[in-house]
């Protein structure tokens, strides 16, 4: 029923983020199933590999986006927003790689995290994340003027 219940509230959060990127011009695709992520994205998955980097505070701090950097291969990063409050809240993590326009991102309405979400070509690429936390009614994002960050290898 857990399972049931993230989706359906994955889908509806999905769908105003397409609006939002559809708006925005920017090609988006959905992480409700990581079998539908397209090439060089992955996720949402539990676990990310890699060396943790420094975590990124949202603003009001009831939560922050976690970064992992695993430099195997080609380099891939893998990013989480995480909820510090109790109860369910709707939690996003978007990531994309920097020279591309597609981005892979989960949303919902979650207890603890959304992500983990990967990005591949981290070792020759930066990567831009989005985290958001919202509570009653108040989105926290990342203290940029857009909400997202650059991340990168070196």
């Amino acid at each position: 029923m857990n399972r049931l219940k993230r989706r359906l509230a994955s889908a509806v959060a999905v769908s105003g983020i397409v609006a939002t990127a559809v708006l925005g011009g920017a090609a988006t695709a959905s992480a409700t199933d990581p079998a539908d992520a397209p090439a060089g994205y992955a996720g949402p998955y539990s676990t990310c590999n890699g060396a943790p980097l420094p975590p990124l505070q949202l603003s009001g701090t009831p939560g922050y986006v976690q970064l992992w950097l695993d430099r195997s291969g080609s380099g891939t990063f893998c990013a989480k927003t995480f909820d510090n409050l109790a109860g369910d809240h709707h939690i996003e993590i978007i990531l994309q790689r920097a020279d591309w326009q597609t981005r892979w991102y989960d949303s919902g309405t979650y207890s603890t995290y959304a992500g983990g979400i990967y990005v591949s070509g981290a070792n020759a690429h930066c990567s831009r994340v989005y985290g958001e936390v919202t509570v009653n009614g108040v989105a926290h994002r990342l203290p940029s003027v857009d909400g997202w960050a650059t991340v990168c290898a070196n």
